[in-house]
């Protein structure tokens, strides 16, 4: 979202990732000009990356852990009848007072003291 899109108002509406086209030839990028993007603006993208990943982990959490009876009833139907219609999830929704989170932007910390892992694995 960020690198091809620039979905990020930190970084702007500019896209930073070429999409892949073609195929696998070798000469087919030959004539196109090559954007090197600075080390500043690459570790911008990578913080929204990063900002935006977290944020939504939490938000996801918050959401299912507030919703558990609601899950663990789904689980359980799921397990009896393989299936759940449309207008059985919507009863179930409203049987355990479903509670949902309003849909906006997520916040500008990265909200790393929330993740279940305090650190990042190191690449070997």
């Amino acid at each position: 979202m960020v690198k091809q899109w620039g979905m990020s108002d930190k970084i702007g509406p500019i896209a930073l990732d070429r999409p892949e086209s073609g195929g696998p030839f070798m000469g087919r990028a030959m004539g196109q000009r090559q954007t090197h993007w600075g080390s500043k603006i690459l570790s911008d993208v990578d913080g929204e990356v990063e900002r935006m990943v977290n944020n939504a982990y939490v938000l996801a959490k918050e959401v299912l852990t507030v919703n558990r009876a609601l899950l663990d009833n789904l689980a359980k139907v799921l397990i009896e009848q393989e299936t759940v219609s449309a207008e059985e999830f919507q009863m179930m929704l409203v049987e355990y007072g479903t509670k949902t989170v309003d849909f906006g932007v997520f916040g500008q910390e990265r909200s790393r003291e929330k993740l279940p892992f305090q650190t990042m694995p190191l690449v070997v």
